[in-house]
């Protein structure tokens, strides 16, 4: 979990979760050193903050440049292991993303930190590149009308478009989160 303070990652583990009763109720006496192991649940979740990208693309002003970057370097000093920056969508359909390149080039990248952004097409893959982004992800519609309204196609599109973002990523060892 990168360096995400070991309290948060005790926290975040659902080994403890589930030890501290918060989902199973009262667990049987184990000898101290037994971990309590569910199938299928992982040891750890993952916290992927949002806000610059998914926060910010909602308002209705847009957000200055620099004050995007400010926002981006304190969330970094806090120690979240991943901060999806910005999205490289076009500028006609969501203006409040426009300046993604010069977000991605004005920010601190620190240390164990990871820096994904939203790219919904090809177009907006090579432009993150471009930019510097080293991990990308993708999102799709649970509904054909918020599909259209949000990405500007149906959801058989928008899949379309996500596997040749996906390939394109892997051909060049890039992380992909969708």
């Amino acid at each position: 979990m990168g360096n995400v303070p070991s309290a948060m990652k005790h926290c975040l583990s659902y080994q403890h979760l589930l030890k501290e009763q918060l989902w199973i109720g009262e667990p049987a006496l184990q000898p101290p050193e037994q971990e309590l192991l569910i199938s299928g649940f992982p040891e750890f979740v993952k916290v992927v903050e949002v806000g610059p990208r998914d926060g910010l693309q909602n308002e209705k002003a847009v957000v200055p440049t620099d004050v995007k970057i400010e926002l981006i370097d304190r969330l970094s000093k806090s120690g979240l292991p991943v901060i999806e920056v910005t999205s490289f969508v076009s500028s006609k359909w969501v203006p409040q993303m426009a300046d993604h390149t010069e977000v991605m080039r004005g920010i601190e990248y620190y240390p164990g930190v990871r820096y994904p952004v939203l790219t919904p097409n090809l177009q907006g893959f090579h432009s993150a590149i471009a930019a510097g982004a080293t991990e990308v992800s993708v999102f799709g519609a649970a509904s054909e009308s918020f599909s259209k309204m949000n990405i500007n196609c149906t959801i058989e599109e928008s899949m379309d478009k996500f596997e040749d973002v996906v390939k394109s990523a892997r051909n060049m060892d890039i992380p992909v989160r969708g």
